[in-house]
C-alpha cells in the first residue's frame, strides 16, 4: 500500500520547482498583503485535501436515519476504497508521465540556437495531447476550483429561487439568505466527483487541444510568475468559458516560458505560429503576470523577490485580497 500523504498538493511540487531556487521560492500572500520566502513543500497544498472520510459520511447518514440500510455493494466499496486514491493517482500519473512533456519544452528551448528558435517545432502531437490532459486536470484539482464548487452548491438554489420570485420584497429576502456547506467532507466528495469524471476531464482536454498553441519566451528582466491556480483564462469577448469566442488560456511553465492557448476564431492571425516559440515583449509579460495575481486563490510565487507591481495592483484594487469573494453574480 502506498504511503499515506498528509500534505496534499493541488499544484504539483515538481511544477513549482520551476519557479524556485532549489526547494525555495518567494511568496506573495494576497490576503495578508505580505511577501516572504517559502518552501515549495509548504504551499499550494492542504492537509488531506482530497481525502473523503466515508466512515464519517456513513455515521452522519445513520444519525439522520437510523433505519437506513446501505446497499451491500456500496458497503463493500466503502470498506475497500483507498481514501487517498486521488492523491496517489496524481502522484503516479499527473506528476510523472503527463508532466514530462513540459520539461521537454524547457529542454528544447534551452538547447536551441537562439537565432533559429522561432523556426523550431515546440512539441510533438503526443506531447500536446498529454499536456492537454495535464492542464484539464490542473484546472479542476485546485483550491480555487473547489471554492467555485462550494459557491455553486450554496448559491444555485438561491439563483433558482430568484428566478421564480414574483415581487421585489421576495427577491430582497432571497438576497439576505446565506447558505453554507459546513461539512468539509461533503465538499471533498463533490470535488472528487468532478475529478473522477473521466468523460468531463477528457472533454476539457479535447477543447484545449483544439486551440492555437504558442510557447512564449521571455528575454526581459521580468520573470514569469505563477500561483496556486496557475492555469488562467481571459475572455477577450467578455466570456471566460474554455470554448468561448476570444478565450485565451495561459500557463507559465518557467520564469522564461509560458504556454498560450488561443481561440482560433478570434486569434487566427496566430495560426502561422502554432506550436512554435514566439518572443513575448515586456508589456505582455506584465499582462500574463497580472492574470496570475488576479486569478490566484491566495498565493503568488516567483523566483525573484520583486513584488512592487503586485503591491500596486492590490492597492489599486483591494478586492483582490478577499479570498472569500463572490465568484458568481446574483443578478
Amino acid at each position: 500500500m502506498a504511503e499515506k500523504v498528509k500534505n496534499e498538493h493541488y499544484v504539483p511540487q515538481r511544477y513549482l520547482r520551476h519557479f524556485a531556487n532549489g526547494e525555495n521560492f518567494f511568496v506573495f500572500d494576497k490576503e495578508k498583503t505580505e511577501k516572504r520566502p517559502g518552501n515549495v513543500g509548504d504551499y499550494a497544498c492542504e492537509r488531506y485535501f482530497y481525502d473523503v472520510d466515508f466512515d464519517a459520511l456513513k455515521r452522519e447518514k445513520l444519525e439522520q436515519d437510523p433505519d437506513f440500510e446501505f446497499d451491500p455493494e456500496m458497503e463493500q466499496v466503502m470498506q475497500t476504497i483507498d481514501v487517498q486514491h486521488i492523491e496517489h493517482w496524481f502522484g503516479q500519473n499527473v506528476e510523472t508521465w503527463l508532466f514530462d512533456p513540459i520539461n521537454k519544452i524547457i529542454s528544447t528551448y534551452v538547447m536551441a540556437n537562439p537565432k533559429n528558435i522561432e523556426n523550431m517545432v515546440a512539441m510533438t502531437d503526443d506531447d500536446m495531447n498529454h499536456i492537454s490532459l495535464y492542464l484539464a486536470i490542473q484546472m479542476i484539482r485546485s483550491k480555487e476550483f473547489r471554492e467555485n464548487i462550494k459557491e455553486m452548491y450554496e448559491r444555485l438554489p438561491l439563483l433558482l429561487m430568484k428566478k421564480i420570485a414574483k415581487t421585489d420584497e421576495e427577491r430582497e429576502y432571497i438576497n439576505s439568505i446565506e447558505l453554507e456547506i459546513k461539512n468539509k467532507n461533503h465538499l471533498k466528495l463533490f470535488h472528487a466527483q468532478f475529478l473522477m469524471d473521466e468523460e468531463m476531464v477528457s472533454d476539457i482536454a479535447v477543447r484545449l487541444r483544439s486551440k492555437i498553441w504558442v510557447i512564449g519566451y521571455n528575454k526581459t528582466d521580468i520573470p514569469f510568475i505563477t500561483s496556486d491556480n496557475p492555469v488562467v483564462k481571459y475572455g477577450h469577448s467578455g466570456f471566460n468559458g474554455i470554448s468561448s469566442k476570444g478565450i485565451e488560456i495561459a500557463f507559465p511553465i518557467s520564469p522564461k516560458l509560458i504556454l498560450i492557448l488561443a481561440d482560433i476564431e478570434e486569434f487566427g492571425r496566430l495560426l502561422p505560429f502554432h506550436n512554435h516559440f514566439v518572443e513575448i515583449p515586456s508589456e505582455e509579460v506584465h499582462y500574463y503576470n497580472s492574470l496570475q495575481v488576479i486569478q490566484s486563490y491566495r498565493y503568488v510565487f516567483s523566483k525573484q523577490d520583486e513584488w512592487e507591481f503586485v503591491e500596486k495592483m492590490l492597492k489599486d484594487n483591494p478586492k483582490l485580497k478577499d479570498i472569500k469573494h463572490k465568484r458568481f453574480l446574483m443578478s
